[in-house]
């Protein structure tokens, strides 16, 4: 009985640019339907009266999303575009690459959100939090606050966020990720 000897391609020639578009496109269609739930429902955890076990319960779902796309797209890189193998440093920028496409997606989700579907959202936002200024007496510092609230609260600020956001945490997820999922080609 032969053993056939099956080459294992050579990662500079596959680009983990596919694999990461998908897992990030999937990332950032899931963000975006749990944030219109939330906003749907009444139960947006960005506002201070929603009950902290709902916004446990987003905050948690909305860290699996993220740690499963990065998880999929570096394993999928890995056992079938490379051949069962990966460096650390190429499951990194495959983190990284994903979280990039999934803030592309939130980014102008956040567009059209702020926009067309809510536009007046920001301001629901400002007058809940200038609510709870109120609430903790904190008269003096309330314009303050709200200025530098009503900046990061603009849709093209929300907007650039989101994207840096999901590139640092693809980065730092996909840090881990990779340290656990690499595999060393036989020398």
């Amino acid at each position: 009985m032969t053993m056939i000897d099956q080459e294992t391609p050579d990662s500079g020639n596959v680009s983990p640019r596919p694999v990461s578009q998908k897992y990030g496109l999937m990332w950032g269609g899931a963000s975006i339907l749990l944030s219109l739930a939330g906003y749907l429902s009444g139960m947006d955890p960005q506002l201070p009266d929603t009950s902290l076990s709902v916004k446990v319960v987003f905050g948690l779902v909305g860290f699996a999303i993220p740690i499963w796309a990065i998880v999929s797209a570096v394993k999928e890189h890995r056992d079938q575009e490379l051949g069962g193998y990966i460096s650390v440093g190429r499951g990194l920028g495959v983190g990284t690459l994903t979280g990039l496409f999934a803030g592309l997606v939130g980014a102008v989700w956040m567009l059209i959100f702020n926009y067309l579907i809510a536009p007046d959202y920001i301001n629901v936002l400002l007058d809940a939090q200038s609510s709870q200024f109120e609430f903790r007496n904190v008269e003096e510092q309330i314009e303050m606050a709200l200025s530098f609230s009503s900046m990061m609260y603009s849709p093209p600020v929300q907007a650039i966020s989101q994207v840096i956001g999901s590139v640092l945490f693809g980065l730092i997820i996909g840090l881990i990720v990779a340290l656990i999922m690499k595999r060393d080609r036989p020398v």
